[in-house]
């Protein structure tokens, strides 16, 4: 383990890649794949954001890792896993194509996933293309795609928030990008060298990609969401209301998308990274929504 591994709050207790069609995926394990009675452990996988990597899921492990085994990895682009070049390769397909193979790889039918931020978005693609494989659905600070692009329609607020999005969509170098929207970024609980750190071992391209290849464009339209976009799985939703680039307003009706009951919490005086700055509350939510 580096020396970032060996500050984290609870040790690894293994680590490794998973191969997805020839990208090699970087994962962190947490607790324990079978439990005293030797049967397995329910496997819970976290799917880190924008800039983030896998240890931004540090705050929360200690307690979810006593009840499940958490697996955290590095999207591709990011930090230790590959790097591959091209727009195309950054497609949502292939990123849900990633976390099936992160499944696969532990030899798991099922799971539970959370998802922040891009990993959210990811999540959500994984539940509606392959709904058996997920149990349970945790979104960090995003929800339903169906909002997010409702208010990037009708939204001003929403559309000047998401402004370095459209940033990050051009082909431009990092420097007209870099350092006024990282500041801003930085306001949802996470650490100036965190981030940076994150940004030196990772592909800024490959980052970028993600809006290049997945966010809408303008003009933005928005006609009720594509026919297959219901969420079928329980599915937990925990906002940070001071989020600056997601707004709450995209939770406004979102239970028309989710064929099971939606259970959102909202949690004031907490911004983008709702795991940083509320972890305990994040922690326990989690635990008790899922009745452990």
């Amino acid at each position: 383990m580096s020396a970032d591994d060996e500050r984290d709050p609870i040790a690894a207790s293994g680590e490794g890649y998973a191969d997805s069609a020839g990208v090699r995926i970087y994962y962190q394990t947490f607790g324990e794949d079978t439990n005293a009675d030797a049967t397995q452990q329910p496997l819970m996988l976290c799917l880190h954001g924008f800039p983030d990597d896998h240890r931004t899921w540090r705050p929360i492990l200690p307690a979810l890792a006593e009840r499940f085994f958490v697996v955290t990895p590095d999207l591709r682009g990011y930090a230790k896993s590959d790097k591959p070049d091209g727009v195309d390769n950054y497609r949502m397909q292939k990123l849900v194509g990633d976390v099936i193979a992160l499944m696969e790889h532990f030899r798991r039918k099922t799971m539970i996933l959370i998802g922040h931020d891009w990993g959210a978005a990811i999540a959500q693609n994984v539940a509606i293309h392959f709904p058996r494989r997920v149990e349970r659905l945790i979104l960090l600070n995003m929800p339903h795609l169906n909002g997010i692009q409702r208010e990037l329609a009708m939204n001003r607020r929403q559309q000047a928030a998401s402004a370095y999005a459209r940033l990050a969509q051009n082909e431009l170098p990092l420097g007209p990008f870099d350092f006024d929207v990282l500041r801003r970024q930085l306001r949802g609980g996470r650490g100036l060298r965190g981030t940076f750190d994150v940004l030196a071992k990772s592909s800024i391209t490959g980052m970028l990609n993600y809006y290049r290849a997945n966010f809408p464009r303008p003009p933005y339209r928005f006609d009720g969401g594509p026919p297959r976009s219901i969420i079928t799985m329980p599915t937990l939703i925990l906002f940070g209301l001071d989020d600056p680039f997601v707004l709450a307003d995209g939770l406004r009706d979102n239970g028309r998308w989710f064929r099971e009951p939606l259970k959102v919490v909202t949690v004031p005086r907490a911004g983008h990274w709702v795991h940083h700055d509320e972890p305990d509350l994040v922690a326990g939510t989690i635990l008790l929504w899922l009745g452990a």
